[in-house]
């Protein structure tokens, strides 16, 4: 008889080896913080990428609007402007 949730391990029974590593990597992660910053609320430390900068630039040549029936969607900026 299972007294617990669908996909909840029996108590005891073995993890198997990828459940061990992330549930060390989920509390070296609590203890430490995420890798590329050694502060959560401090900006990430690398340099940017020139593809995400470039994505950054036309995603800033974008306007959202939201139509009457609440749908949103977006709309490129003039060139000019």
């Amino acid at each position: 008889m299972n007294h617990h949730e669908p996909g909840q391990q029996e108590p005891g029974a073995r993890e198997s080896r990828p459940e061990s590593f992330m549930r060390t990597m989920g509390r070296l992660r609590g203890l430490y913080g995420p890798a590329n910053r050694r502060i959560a609320t401090e900006p990430e430390r690398h340099g940017h990428n020139p593809e995400d900068l470039k994505e950054a630039r036309e995603l800033d040549g974008i306007d959202i609007e939201t139509d009457s029936e609440g749908h949103r969607y977006g709309v490129r900026r003039p060139s000019g402007a």
